[in-house]
């Protein structure tokens, strides 16, 4: 029994190991003026990543670009296209979120012993998997980043700046409850665009809602499966030790498709950020409050006890 529990033991640090945001010390409090500085450092970390990605691709205008690109735009309709703003905020968390998403994906990749090459393959492939997964199922090519490349330079650059600065951070910062903190929330509102984004290009096709759903699910999340497959790890949106993330992102972009079925003359600004904000309070509900799903287990006494550990 002494071996078993070692064993339960073992895997559950491999576990603990692989989780994102990295787990937190809770016995320290939150200081303020530390989460002030990791902010700060974090954002400012992935928009330098953003402006180096800009100037690898000198011949692409990202101003202009925010205009042309759809996967960053709101519904293409006359009201809409007038408020320049809106699809240039959105633009600049779809590019912040895909660096995130590099970010998470390179530390798994990491976790499980690959090399430099091994990581950025991970991180790409969490960065910008979803969106062109999405795009290849609704038959909408060329995929956004043959035509914006600076997405795909955007993930390498965070990819190989995490692999090598990543490790270099002392325990204190990566572990604290200020890092988990900002992880949480700025993976929130990532979150939150990437459904939004992926809710209107089914509509912009011309798919009903359901595929609306599908399609905001395949792009929010799908780069996050791909990860853990390419890590031979348990999918982390599947498993009953993940509090709620894909059904909030299902809520979100239900809210999204039923303003733009119900309230089409509602403000962009609406129409767009307040599907964003659902997504965004529903996910810190479910983590400060470890609400998750049911699992099959509680329903079958003989199904097991399910788990997340490491394979």
């Amino acid at each position: 029994s002494r071996d078993a529990d070692g064993a339960d033991d073992a895997r559950g640090g491999a576990r603990r190991q692989n989780e994102w945001p990295p787990p937190a010390d809770e016995t320290k409090p939150l200081a303020l003026e530390r989460l002030a500085l990791v902010a700060a450092c974090y954002c400012g970390a992935c928009c330098v990543a953003m402006a180096f990605a800009h100037g690898v691709v000198p011949s692409l205008d990202l101003a202009s670009a925010v205009m042309r690109d759809t996967i960053g735009a709101p519904p293409d309709a006359p009201a809409l296209t007038l408020r320049a703003t809106v699809p240039g905020a959105l633009k600049f968390m779809n590019m912040f979120g895909t660096a995130m998403y590099a970010h998470a994906g390179t530390i798994t990749a990491g976790s499980r012993g690959m090399d430099l090459m091994g990581c950025a393959l991970v991180g790409c492939v969490t960065a910008v998997g979803g969106g062109t997964t999405r795009q290849i199922l609704l038959g909408d090519a060329p995929v956004f980043w043959a035509t914006t490349p600076e997405y795909v330079a955007l993930a390498v650059i965070a990819s190989i700046a995490t692999f090598y600065l990543w490790p270099r951070l002392p325990d204190e910062i990566k572990h604290s409850r200020e890092m988990r903190l900002v992880l949480n929330v700025t993976d929130a509102i990532a979150l939150g665009c990437f459904v939004v984004v992926g809710a209107n290009a089914a509509l912009t096709l011309g798919f009903g809602a359901l595929v609306g759903v599908v399609s905001a699910l395949v792009t929010s999340c799908l780069g996050g499966v791909l990860r853990d497959v390419c890590c031979s790890q348990p999918i982390r949106i599947m498993h009953a030790e993940q509090e709620l993330y894909g059904t909030c992102v299902c809520f979100g972009s239900a809210l999204f498709l039923a303003l733009a079925k119900f309230c089409p003359d509602a403000d962009v600004a609406v129409r767009v950020f307040l599907p964003v904000a659902a997504v965004a309070l529903s996910r810190a509900l479910a983590w400060s409050r470890d609400i998750k799903l049911p699992t099959y287990a509680d329903r079958d006494p003989f199904a097991g006890v399910p788990s997340r550990r490491v394979l």
